[in-house]
């Protein structure tokens, strides 16, 4: 508030579940004249443990209208694993509805299965579907209420100058947008001056065409193939050698002096899970593409998707490991900061920092094979990352219609991701004090170690956080490769003493707000306290 903004909240998704107090979008159903239209729709489920019921709707959204239960279009699948081939299940062994009471009732929103969903399965629906909803006019709705705020006189909230903020699905959801041309407004008027575009990866999204499903997004191992990571990636245009195409998120503006000032910031889980590297490099991932000089890129080293909570809660140990499933390294200081850089460049053309992110040409960059992490007793690295695959739709798909569901799966394109230091930590992005300081070891990746199936895969969102050895006898007893605490620090004051100095570091950067330096020391003051105690004499 005191940086003079005001914050405007927009529904703009028309599947939102019907809850109190969520924000929707209420858009109409299109149809073909009088008659109503119908289509193909996907569903696809990670089953984890055994059930008997599975819904339509991805993550308790509400479903398309099923037009035929009895459609020779509706057909249920299973596999065992993302690219494994999938076998038919028989009609007769499933059908549209959910259990109440122990009873198998007709819901068209529900499939059930009287021997159940079997646990480290893949299951995939496609089914008839019909009355799709003008999803698009999500996209008109951002423009339209910021052009409201900007050039109606009679505006209730009047602001100068409009900056966006997406996180995730959002974000996807702010790169769809511009690459769409939604920055010009109605009036030929431009709508935002600046996004701060976060963790949305390489990724777009199902926001503007028929039978979208805006929530369904692309990780590892969950909602596979939607039109989610799709060419291009940069905003500068490329060409793809395979198919022939060629663009860029920039390259079709309806005015190009609308494009806004953007930030795009990705933690390390971006590049492990929602290929990240494409959107600095070339398709082939062979050269660094460059941000337009309206743009920065920040990767925020290390992180997971999301600030993990700190202490580790209770049962997220890793069997066999001195590891943590889930990673509290805080970005949001950062993340802060970079909010100031951003209304400063809108509102006064300040230059912010330089883009910092990893780089082919600073070997910051690389294929997973050549990620050189230490030997740390029960951690392997993974072996996998999320690929975004060239999809084929249908004929109909370049003018939003999918007549082919699943889609037909291409070649992937190369996604690369961030070297890492001697203890494992990610360079070339932005390092927080965390990282500066290191008490640990903190990977933006978590494998699916005991879960039913496939446990060399990639946990959705989630990393990891391995403290380092109290001691060099701790380390050399376990066969850990890294440094230990007592060796880098002779006490928990010379350790505050570090973080401080890290912090004050990113002030200058500009990665840092002055007043947030006493947040960041104390977080680091917590996790010094919860891993060797509140004592100050020298580490035993």
């Amino acid at each position: 508030m005191r940086l003079g903004l005001t914050i405007v909240w927009v529904g703009w998704q028309f599947d939102v579940p019907p809850e109190p107090g969520l924000l929707r979008l209420e858009a109409p159903v299109a149809r073909d004249g009088d008659r109503p239209i119908e289509g193909l729709v996907r569903s696809d489920f990670t089953v984890d443990r055994a059930v008997r019921t599975l819904a339509l709707g991805h993550r308790g959204h509400v479903p398309y209208p099923l037009a035929d239960p009895d459609h020779r279009d509706n057909v249920l699948t299973v596999r065992d694993g993302r690219l494994a081939p999938r076998t038919v299940v028989e009609r007769r062994d499933w059908r549209f509805g959910s259990e109440v009471n122990g009873r198998v009732v007709e819901d068209p929103g529900h499939i059930t299965m009287a021997r159940g969903f079997e646990a480290g399965k893949l299951y995939e629906l496609v089914y008839r579907a019909r009355d799709p909803v003008v999803s698009g006019l999500g996209l008109a709705a951002i423009r339209d209420v910021i052009a409201y705020a900007k050039h109606d006189p009679q505006s209730l909230f009047p602001a100068r100058l409009g900056v966006a903020f997406g996180v995730s699905q959002t974000g996807r959801f702010l790169r769809h947008f511009l690459y769409q041309g939604f920055n010009t407004d109605e009036r030929g008027h431009q709508a935002f001056d600046g996004m701060l575009v976060h963790t949305a990866g390489a990724g777009r999204g199902s926001f503007n065409h028929r039978f979208a499903q805006p929530s369904r997004d692309a990780h590892r191992y969950s909602s596979f193939f939607y039109p989610t990571d799709l060419f291009p990636f940069t905003s500068r245009p490329q060409r793809d050698a395979e198919t022939g195409r060629e663009d860029g998120l920039a390259a079709r503006p309806l005015d190009p002096t609308h494009w806004p000032r953007v930030f795009y910031t990705n933690t390390g889980y971006e590049y492990w899970g929602r290929a990240a590297s494409l959107i600095h490099t070339s398709v082939d991932a062979r050269r660094d593409v460059e941000p337009l000089p309206s743009e920065r890129i920040y990767h925020l080293a290390s992180a997971q998707h999301f600030v993990g909570p700190f202490p580790p809660p209770p049962g997220s140990r890793l069997p066999g490991a001195p590891a943590f499933r889930g990673n509290p390294l805080d970005f949001l200081p950062t993340l802060r900061a970079l909010l100031v850089r951003l209304v400063e460049w809108v509102a006064a053309g300040r230059e912010p920092p330089p883009s910092r992110y990893p780089r082919l040409d600073a070997g910051t960059l690389v294929p997973i094979e050549r990620v050189r992490l230490p030997r740390i007793p029960g951690i392997a690295l993974p072996r996998v990352v999320h690929q975004a695959h060239r999809l084929d739709f249908g004929p109909g798909w370049p003018e939003g219609v999918i007549t082919v569901e699943p889609p037909r799966v291409g070649t992937p394109f190369p996604a690369l991701v961030p070297q890492v230091d001697p203890l494992g930590n990610e360079l070339g992005g932005v390092r927080g004090v965390e990282l500066l300081a290191p008490l640990a070891t903190y990977t933006p990746w978590n494998l699916r170690t005991g879960y039913p199936a496939n446990a060399d895969e990639l946990v959705d969102f989630l990393g990891t956080w391995i403290p380092l050895s109290r001691t060099a006898a701790d380390a050399a007893r376990t066969g850990d490769a890294r440094s230990a605490i007592a060796d880098r620090y002779a006490s928990r004051a010379s350790y505050l003493e570090a973080a401080r100095a890290a912090a004050r570091s990113l002030v200058v950067e500009g990665f840092l707000l002055a007043e947030d330096t006493d947040r960041v020391v104390d977080h680091a003051a917590r996790q010094w306290d919860w891993l060797i105690g509140a004592e100050r004499d020298p580490v035993r």
